[in-house]
């Protein structure tokens, strides 16, 4: 079962990221990449809710599928951990897993002034069907 997670975190590319302030729940899609620790990197505008949200409350959730599996066929991954806005050398860091042709990747497009920051996610919890189950039933996975 970590085998069939590991596939689904490595083979899509947007995950559903949900947030909350405490009182506003909130989910947005985010282009992401992963560690070799399966720790998720995305990039976000400050001013966006769900980094608002991060600002003060670092818990997430995610949610990671191929939307176009079948009806009743389909899997996925659902977890949750704690956000972090990266800076200075962590960004560096962050780079090194985090890829994209969206904007110009450097310490300087992911820095005050600039609009885009690089966020870390330290996964803590991965779930998906479990596929012995005879209803839809979510399991968790063990696959750091």
């Amino acid at each position: 079962m970590e085998n069939k997670a590991v596939e689904i975190l490595k083979s899509n590319k947007y995950l559903s990221l949900g947030t909350t302030d405490g009182t506003i729940p909130w989910v947005a899609p985010v282009f992401y990449c992963m560690d070799e620790s399966f720790n998720l990197y995305f990039i976000s505008q400050l001013d966006s809710l769900h980094s608002i949200h991060m600002q003060k409350q670092s818990l997430v959730s995610f949610a990671v599928f191929d939307s176009h599996q079948p009806e009743g066929e389909g899997n996925g991954v659902q977890g949750d951990g704690t956000v972090a806005l990266l800076e200075g050398d962590e960004i560096t860091k962050g780079l090194t897993y985090y890829k994209t042709t969206f904007i110009k990747l450097d310490v300087v497009a992911l820095s005050a002034p600039a609009p885009y920051r690089l966020f870390k996610i330290t996964t803590n919890h991965f779930y998906i069907l479990d596929p012995e189950a005879e209803t839809d039933k979510r399991i968790e996975v063990a696959i750091k």
